[in-house]
């Protein structure tokens, strides 16, 4: 066995317990999926193999030996290194300058860049990663910047590559990409965890797979064709749990959310981030907008809530020109859910009834007069945390302690109590557990059968066909194709994301 790690367990003060005496093991050149739902343990878990947390209690082997692993760096000295979700690269540099970045080649102190960009060059040639190791990183795709993340822990010689949510933002064609990279590794005799919250992905690339749930190990099971995504995500959260959505086709109703000709020019690089964008959202329909990051959905989204102030075109929501509304006038005709809710949606320090009741406040029945009505407000809040199904200890416990489908759910559920017309989704499920990501996407459907017009901007083409009636595409801050999710799959979509042909 490669690594062993037994009996750990993991308690945050004052007695948070994280994990719960799991035992997990590594075989040499195996794919091991590692799933559970947000809080079940799994991130605890992989920053104690990588050094970045302490156990409280247990023991870890790494060939057989016992290891004191407390930090990052004893950690690669063992071989295990870890790509996180959110990666850490420097844009201004080349692909190659952010792979050997602190363990540079030099000659007499000086920096070799001709030897480094040929070493990176031959490590990518080796593991089979497509990648322009000369290439400006910031000018990468998503898919590309992973691959100097993964080629940064080959550079250290790894031989455990832990992998967090690799293709969160990923198209179908780059997912499938990194898969085949990923099989290179392991016929190489590397050792991948892959933590995913995809259950298909972990399916068509795991050899074994161990299911965590609220801080204890439920089963290691190998990934033998006897197992599927339902079970799977039966395992995870102790209930059955659908993986679609049910969703009818229904005629839609007049246009809510019309969007003319929009363009956004840069007024520091002069570039078009907007350019000529037309779009219709009626009531009674979900659209999704497809594309990958950075290619203008950030910009949309600012402009239609109001941040920033289009250079021409017209927005119109609901018949009425709002395209010189601030945030605060278009509030009365919209919703909107943002996708960073810790820094955007929410107040963290705040109670979940103060969250919950956020733009209510201003108006009967919780304003009386210049004053708020507390207790309509705690009778407000305390619905909503029932109909909402948000696990709390009550409406005066701060969010800041809540999990992040907890989390959403506040969001959520403030957005959707203010009964606007328009509803704007961004990223709403990114980093949901299965049971919150399901819980939310029904709600989508919800609004769209009670006549709500619903923009859904999401990274996850699965999410957006199984939700969206319509889907555009974005590339480059343009329109590039309207798609019906019923006639074309997703890979149809993926070559219009990337601008290639089917």
């Amino acid at each position: 066995m490669l690594v062993e790690m037994i009996d750990i367990c993991k308690v945050y003060p004052p007695n948070v317990v994280a994990l719960k005496h799991v035992d997990f093991s590594l075989e040499r050149g195996e794919i091991h999926a590692l799933v559970g739902e947000n809080g079940a343990g799994k991130s605890t878990l992989m920053k104690i193999l990588s050094g970045v947390v302490k156990p409280s209690f247990g023991e870890i082997r790494v060939n057989g030996q016992r290891v004191q692993i407390n930090s990052p760096v004893v950690a690669a000295r063992l071989g295990i290194g870890m790509v996180h979700q959110e990666l850490a690269l420097v844009g201004s540099l080349r692909a190659y300058e952010n792979v050997v970045l602190g363990s540079e080649p030099s000659r007499f102190g000086l920096f070799q860049p001709q030897k480094s960009s040929q070493m990176v060059k031959e490590l990518a040639d080796k593991f089979g990663l497509k990648i322009d190791v000369n290439a400006i990183t910031q000018e990468l795709s998503i898919a590309g910047r992973q691959k100097i993340e993964i080629l940064k822990q080959l550079y250290r010689n790894v031989d455990i590559l832990i992998l967090d949510e690799p293709t969160a933002a990923l198209t179908p064609q780059e997912s499938e990409e990194l898969f085949d990279e990923m099989f290179k590794l392991r016929d190489r005799g590397k050792t991948i965890v892959f933590v995913s919250h995809k259950l298909d992905e972990v399916l068509r690339v795991s050899d074994r797979i161990t299911v965590l749930r609220r801080g204890e190990k439920i089963a290691t099971v190998k990934n033998d064709g006897n197992i599927d995504a339902v079970r799977l995500a039966e395992m995870m959260v102790g209930k059955t749990i659908r993986t679609t959505s049910v969703k009818k086709r229904r005629p839609v109703g007049h246009p809510v959310l019309v969007v003319k000709d929009l363009t956004l020019i840069s007024k520091t690089s002069g570039k078009k981030l907007l350019d000529g964008v037309n779009l219709t959202v009626h009531a009674g329909e979900v659209v999704g907008i497809a594309g990958v990051e950075g290619n203008g959905q950030k910009e949309l989204i600012e402009v239609l809530i109001g941040l920033r102030k289009p250079t021409s075109g017209r927005i119109e929501i609901s018949g009425e020109d709002v395209t010189s509304f601030g945030p605060r006038q278009r509030r009365p005709l919209m919703a909107y859910v943002p996708q960073d809710r810790k820094n955007v949606g929410l107040a963290l320090k705040a109670t979940i009834m103060e969250n919950l009741i956020m733009t209510h406040h201003m108006n009967p029945p919780l304003k009386k007069k210049w004053l708020l009505d507390r207790n309509v407000a705690k009778s407000f809040a305390t619905q909503l945390i029932r109909d909402f199904e948000i696990v709390c200890r009550g409406p005066f416990e701060r969010v800041q302690n809540l999990s992040g489908g907890n989390q959403q759910k506040v969001v959520v559920a403030r957005e959707v109590s203010l009964n606007r017309r328009l509803i704007v989704l961004d990223q709403p499920t990114r980093g949901l557990d299965v049971a919150s990501t399901q819980y939310l996407r029904d709600q989508m459907i919800a609004l769209r059968d009670s006549d709500k017009a619903v923009l859904l901007v999401s990274a996850d083409l699965d999410e957006l066909m199984d939700l969206s009636d319509r889907i555009y595409v974005m590339r480059s801050g343009h329109i590039v194709a309207e798609l019906d999710p019923q006639v074309v799959d997703k890979t149809v979509v993926g070559y219009h994301m990337l601008g290639v042909s089917a």
